[in-house]
Order: structure tokens, then sequence, then C-alpha cells
């Protein structure tokens, strides 16, 4: 072999070697967080899903946050009227796959482990396991965060975010802080009477949780406040965002809301039309959730 080709040689396999290299380290840095929230049709509820958004994009600047949304309902609403367009969780993990991302973790906005994060625990694993040996892997890396609600650490959290609300509206004599969750028949409702209990053992009983469609009931609510001869309740929405179920469902003039059905019994009520998306610190947990799937510096 000539020595010019023995150069040219050499120029080769150090070009190959480099753009492995630079192949390599886009992979490596392709990394994806998607955000997998049910989603909202209200602009003005949104603001809670997009605190968590910027708060991701904040805590890890080297990664790519994305967006989805699992109901498919709110997606054509936002599509349609607004022409809007946010992927479902498959769709969005599809094109995080067709782009090249090689590492992604999904984190859920769900307040529990319930139906709608098994959901999305599901898709999760299945792009995790679609994997043919034969094959480059989908993702060489794919994880999901825990929901809101999840360790005996979350819920004390829990507490010390909703400090400033326990001084505000439960501060006064015959005041109670009502809070007020979405529910569900998973045994994952349970988390509700755990939240109940421990905020309880730190602010006295003038703390209160109730579920639209599970346990508590609004019924089970009544008994309470009748046992402590309250007078005023403040009604706190307890869910990511403030949407359709906090304007009709818990603040609405409708002869069922929670508001409307509190007057009849005799008390004064207030409403707070905010979602848990707002509050900084229980923002924070979800985040923490993100950080807990990542190695210890």
């Amino acid at each position: 072999m000539s020595c010019k080709n023995t150069i040219f040689l050499f120029l080769m396999v150090v070009l190959i070697l480099t753009s492995f290299q630079v192949y390599a380290a886009e992979q490596q840095e392709k990394s994806a967080i998607l955000i997998a929230a049910f989603g909202t049709s209200y602009h003005e509820a949104a603001v809670s899903i997009e605190n968590v958004v910027k708060a991701a994009q904040q805590a890890f600047p080297e990664y790519t946050i994305v967006l989805s949304y699992g109901s498919r309902i709110i997606r054509n609403i936002l599509k349609e009227r607004d022409g809007v367009i946010i992927d479902s969780p498959i769709s969005a993990l599809a094109k995080l796959a067709d782009e090249g991302f090689a590492s992604v973790v999904v984190q859920p906005l769900q307040i529990m482990s319930g139906s709608e994060f098994h959901e999305i625990l599901s898709i999760t694993k299945a792009f995790g396991t679609m994997n043919d040996p034969h094959f480059q892997p989908i993702f060489s890396r794919i994880e999901i965060g825990d929901p809101l609600l999840t360790s005996e650490v979350d819920y004390e959290k829990i507490v010390v975010a909703l400090e400033n609300d326990m001084k505000q509206y439960a501060s006064n004599a015959g005041e109670v802080l009502v809070l007020v969750g979405h529910g569900t028949e998973h045994p994952a409702n349970s988390c509700y009477s755990q939240l109940q209990n421990i905020l309880q053992k730190h602010y006295g009983p003038k703390v209160l949780v109730g579920t639209i469609e599970g346990y508590p009931t609004i019924e089970d609510v009544l008994v309470q406040l009748q046992s402590m001869n309250a007078q005023r309740v403040t009604l706190k929405t307890f869910m990511l965002v403030a949407g359709d179920h906090a304007r009709n469902d818990i603040a609405g003039d409708e002869a069922d809301s929670w508001k409307t059905v509190l007057k009849k019994a005799g008390y004064e009520v207030q409403t707070t039309l905010d979602g848990l998306g707002e509050n900084d610190q229980m923002v924070q947990i979800w985040i923490d959730h993100i950080k807990d799937l990542f190695p210890k510096k």
C-alpha cells in the first residue's frame, strides 16, 4: 500500500470515527420529558398546566419538554374552536421516536395512581417493550414519574403547600376550608381520606376533603360541617386545573353545585377558582417526581 493510500485510509477512519462520535453525542443529547395532562378547554385554567411545563423547562434546560393531552374530547375542542393541536401521549411518543429521541421521561399530571394514570403507564410500557432484538430499540430509555399523591413525603409537601390557604381561609372561628377533588371509583380514591387525616393532624379539624365523583361525598362533608358548628365555608379546587368541574360542579349556580347545596344548608360560602398548578409548591412535587428518575449527583 502506498503512502498516499495509507494517508487516505487514515483520514477516512478518522472521518468515520468523528462522524460516529457526533452521531452518538446527538443521540445522547436528544432527550425529552413528556408532560401528560388530561387537558382543559378553558384558556384561563390552562395556566396551571403551562406552569408545570415552564417549571420543567427551568429544572431541565437540557431536555426538550413536550406537552400532551389525554382527553380526545378536549383535543378536538381545541382543534376545532381555536386551531390548536395538542398531541395525545401516544402521538407525542411516536413523534419523539420518529425525531430520533433516545431517552424519554413521561410525567403524568394526575393526582393519584387511578385509571387515567394507569392508562398512561400502559402506553409508556408499550413503547418500552415494542422492541425487536433484531432492530434498533424505539427508545434506549423510557420511564414514568409518579402522580402527585404517591408517598408519605408527597402528603407532607401538600401540608406545606396549603399553609397559606389555612392561614387565609380557616384562621377565624367558625370558618372551614373544604378541598374538593374529582374523585373516582378506582381504589386509589382512598388518597383523599388519607389527605384529610394528614391535614387535620397538622391543622386540626378546620380542613376537610370531599370529592365530586367519589368518597367523601358532599353529604359526608355536610355531616362533618354540622358536627363542627361551622358557619363559613371556603371551597377550594383540589385538581390540577380549575376547569369545568370547578366552575360548574363546585362554584356554579346550578341547584346541585357544592356552593348552592351548602348555601341551602345555611352556610356562608366562598369559592376559589385556582388549580393546583397555580401553586408553585404543588408544581414542585411533580417536578420532584421527575428528578427522582435521575441518578443523584
